[in-house]
């Protein structure tokens, strides 16, 4: 019988959802003769990335933008669910229920049940496929849809695992303070595969050390090139995120108001709801100071960025982060990093070597000095901090390297060897 894997993906390949998948994805056809993809998206919405790989199929699911038949056909199968109800009686009973996170409770069952249905009707179309493999790319709505498929087709021989990452894993960062079915998932999942220490020892720190918690990088593609190497008359620095509020950064602003007797130049890469209010605070930045922001961007111009316009040093001054892969990047075209110790992100900069750290709430006149410190750097000390940034990138975040492990494990998962 043919090999299937099931993936719940967020919306990839719809607008900028999930780009880490662009490189995984084609490892998946070495080892599974079909993938479904289930990914939610906008009706009427076009993909932004083409695909093109016959072992994917794609099925759409609207619930999210508010359709209506795709919610009532979920209803049935919320009020069967049992985990919904449990979710329910463990907010009431540790005094935490409120109508907000009973809004998200909803949100989270009807959009997973939808999904886990939609991939019911193509196995019962497709039985040609033993499904051995079910993959959440998140640890929330694709992983409860994933618990659900497996509960409702009884598939025990299949192997569930889902990935978590940051926004899916820190309740804390939550303004609600809640992750709808976050233990329940923990508790059903064969595996989660945590993209960093820090998630993992968080998720053990809630639920115990008697789940299978894995650590699966992520990866930066690798291009085999540096960053060009160019004179620090002028300080580079570039940033890369999305341009939200966790990702602070105003706080570079701030910074860059601090410097007032060297030649600096900032580039951020990114859009997002808090540019205009970024390109309004850069106005007020002294002379020397000069700043590009390029807006949204896909990977490969990043990519063309970092190959051809020289940096001296990426910042990332963000309040919460998993593993970020923009550093990544950054670390594979040898650029050194200055970065907030959230998350993971002290599992990429060695400090000292490849980088230097801050404290999450860190004064200004730090992330300065710092700045400084790598526009006064002697050469021979500086070309070392580069040169370190790419062996650090080499030796644990090749795209290539973990993306082909990872998939070779989803493989082996139910015992296979391939």
């Amino acid at each position: 019988m043919k090999r299937a894997m099931i993936l719940f993906a967020k919306g990839f390949p719809y607008n900028v959802s999930e780009p880490f998948l662009e490189k995984e994805y084609p490892k998946y056809g070495a080892y599974f003769d079909h993938v479904l993809v289930v990914t939610g998206c906008k009706k009427g919405e076009k993909p932004t990335r083409q695909v093109e790989d016959d072992t994917l199929e794609f099925i759409n699911d609207y619930t999210l933008s508010g359709d209506v038949c795709s919610i009532l056909q979920a209803v049935p199968l919320m009020l069967s669910d049992r985990m919904f109800y449990r979710e329910i009686a463990q907010l009431v009973r540790e005094k935490r229920f409120t109508i907000g996170r009973l809004r998200q409770l909803f949100s989270v069952s009807l959009c997973g049940n939808h999904r886990a249905l939609q991939a019911r009707k193509w196995m019962r179309c497709h039985p040609e496929y033993q499904v051995d493999v079910i993959y959440s790319y998140w640890l929330q709505i694709t992983a409860y849809a994933a618990v659900r498929l497996k509960q409702l087709e009884k598939l025990d021989d299949a192997f569930s695992i889902s990935r978590t990452h940051r926004f899916d894993l820190y309740a804390e960062r939550m303004k609600s303070n809640y992750l709808p079915f976050q233990g329940q998932l923990v508790e059903q999942l064969d595996e989660i595969a945590s993209i960093s220490l820090d998630g993992k020892q968080y998720l053990e720190s809630k639920y115990g050390t008697n789940h299978n918690i894995s650590i699966c990088h992520l990866g930066a593609q690798d291009r085999g090139i540096t960053n060009p190497i160019s004179a620090r008359n002028t300080l580079r620095i570039v940033s890369c995120a999305r341009a939200d509020p966790v990702k602070r950064l105003d706080r570079i602003v701030e910074a860059l108001k601090e410097i007032k007797n060297i030649s600096v130049e900032w580039t951020h890469i990114g859009g997002g709801e808090c540019l205009d209010s970024i390109r309004e605070a850069v106005c007020e930045l002294p002379d020397n100071i000069h700043v590009k922001l390029t807006g949204t961007v896909l990977n490969d111009k990043v990519y063309q960025i970092y190959s051809t316009e020289p940096f001296h040093v990426f910042v990332n001054v963000s309040k919460s982060e998993g593993v970020p892969v923009s550093i990544m990047e950054a670390m594979s075209f040898s650029i050194p990093v200055v970065a907030t110790a959230v998350g993971g992100t002290a599992e990429l900069v060695d400090e000292g070597k490849n980088g230097f750290l801050l404290d999450e709430n860190f004064r200004t006149e730090e992330l300065v000095a710092l700045l400084y410190r790598f526009y006064k750097m002697p050469e021979e000390e500086y070309v070392r901090y580069r040169m370190d940034a790419r062996s650090k990138f080499k030796a644990q975040y090749d795209a290539e390297h973990n993306y082909a492990e990872f998939v070779k494990g989803l493989a082996e998962k139910t015992g296979k060897k391939i």
